[in-house]
């Protein structure tokens, strides 16, 4: 009898082996079983956007775009806002303390990049608001039309310094002067011919009552 044996080192070298890469795809499934080219375009199909938006568990991409919230107020810098009023009221800036019920260095402060606190953050967006409005308009206040009344008594520096909305009441200010000019300028055309005779050099000094009564 002949017996023969194989080499343990030869046994162990042919058990093993070293993997070889592969490239590795994800197929199509049907009923969960591979099968090649299942939901390909078929012949004479073209591979266009409505057919992938009609095959069963594929979604397009989609772009999302913010949504403005209603009510919420757009950041701007402060310094922004200062020179934003600074344009819109002219020398009449020197009144707008008034508002906030601060310094006129404050202000300056503010116009020079310090933060305001808190409390005159809405105020002062408001005034920035009137002012651009006066600026639209053309209009440029005087501190005796930030004096006239506006509404229930109160005139504009009042009411910014009680909340009202900027633009709104700057808008009220604006058409209250307007037809105030208007009117007198009316009054001035009606009048432009009536002027009292001028006094003749013999009448200058002549007493208005009989000196011998």
């Amino acid at each position: 009898m002949i017996s023969s044996f194989v080499p343990l080192g030869a046994t162990l070298e042919g058990a093993l082996h070293r993997p070889i890469p592969a490239v590795y795809a994800r197929m199509p499934t049907a009923e969960g079983r591979p099968l090649s080219g299942f939901g390909a375009v078929g012949t004479g199909g073209q591979a266009s956007e409505s057919f992938y938006r009609e095959r069963n568990g594929y979604t397009l991409p989609s772009v999302v775009t913010s949504v403005k919230a209603e009510g919420v107020q757009p950041y701007v810098p402060f310094v922004d806002l200062m020179q934003q009023i600074g344009a819109g009221f002219g020398r009449t800036k020197s009144r707008l303390p008034e508002v906030f019920g601060v310094s006129r260095q404050t202000l300056y402060n503010w116009a020079n990049g310090e933060t305001p606190k808190p409390q005159h953050h809405a105020k002062l967006r408001e005034l920035a608001a009137a002012a651009n409005a006066f600026t639209k308009e053309g209009f440029t206040p005087t501190s005796l039309s930030l004096d006239r009344t506006v509404s229930k008594g109160k005139s504009l520096l009042q009411l910014l310094s009680q909340g009202a909305d900027g633009a709104e009441t700057a808008a009220k200010l604006v058409r209250i002067v307007k037809r105030g000019n208007e009117s007198l300028a009316k009054l001035d055309a009606m009048l432009g011919d009536q002027k009292g005779p001028r006094p003749e050099v013999p009448d200058m000094g002549t007493p208005s009552f009989a000196e011998d009564a």
